[in-house]
């Protein structure tokens, strides 16, 4: 099953273009009957003292999901988490590395297992200004909004420039994600969704820098353009994810995710993700 956000025909329709309202008769309107309305009235929706209200399904672009973040030296994640943990939401650890003490050659906190995620589909890739501090920067669309805002995707340019106030741009790969619950999470409220022998919610993850490189690319865009996920797509395949501390040169470093694809999704759990995707029946 393959999964985008783009605009195209490929593209799996959204609930609110599946389903119609129901053209539904007003009482102070319409002679018939009050039980001829209720016996019209679909599923799905429910009577207020206003009237009849349909029971509206939003499309993903007009609501506001949970998002996973890694927690850097730099942010806020960082300072309420573990450095390296995998949060979501910004409140709920869903992996937490372990820390290792190189004077005592031994473990002063072990890790926990890796988060258990099925991407289910990829926005197109934005561009975004990279900012000092890890403050957030202009978003753009294409590599000509770029130039037209001043940047470069180029680093040996932006160098070059940098003094004269050209800014540095960087990819960013918006992913929708489906996350299990951890066996120690009690909170339903956040986990809602049963599939598969446990909990699930839905959660987007913005891959940038990094994470870019070293998850959407070198991970998840290959795979799907030339090994396992070119038959089913981004969800048929779950993946372990954990993060690992990676040194660049200049001193500079941060931590980066590590996605290793541990089965292929089953048949019960792809119908589950093809069911949030899609509007609910009206009988």
């Amino acid at each position: 099953m393959e999964v985008s956000f783009a605009k195209n025909d490929n593209v799996p329709v959204t609930p609110a273009e599946q389903v119609a309202p129901a053209a539904v008769p007003s009482p102070a309107s319409d002679p018939a009957p009050q039980q001829q309305a209720v016996a019209q009235r679909p599923a799905n929706t429910s009577l207020t003292a206003g009237g009849l209200l349909g029971d509206y399904i939003p499309e993903f672009k007009e609501i506001i999901l949970p998002r996973l973040n890694i927690a850097q030296n730099i942010g806020e994640v960082g300072k309420a988490f573990p450095l390296g943990a995998l949060v979501f939401d910004q409140k709920v650890p869903i992996f937490i590395p372990p820390l290792f003490n190189p004077a005592t050659q031994k473990l002063d906190r072990e890790g926990t297992p890796p988060a258990t995620v099925i991407v289910v589909g990829f926005k197109p890739t934005r561009f975004s200004e990279k900012v000092e501090g890890g403050g957030r920067g202009i978003i753009v669309g294409t590599e000509d909004a770029v130039r037209a805002a001043g940047g470069t995707l180029d680093y040996s340019e932006y160098q070059l420039k940098k003094a004269s106030g050209m800014k540095r741009f960087e990819p960013l790969a918006d992913a929708m994600v489906a996350v299990k619950r951890l066996a120690d999470c009690k909170d339903e409220s956040i986990f809602t969704y049963d599939a598969e022998g446990g909990k699930w919610a839905l959660a987007m993850w913005a891959m940038k820098g990094t994470a870019y490189t070293s998850a959407a690319k070198r991970v998840f865009f290959t795979a799907r353009r030339t090994s396992y996920l070119r038959e089913g797509g981004y969800p048929s395949w779950t993946f372990a994810i954990s993060t690992r501390m990676e040194s660049y040169p200049g001193g500079h470093s941060a931590w980066v995710p590590v996605c290793l694809p541990v089965a292929k999704t089953s048949d019960a759990m792809l119908a589950f993700i093809k069911s949030v995707l899609s509007a609910p029946s009206v009988d």
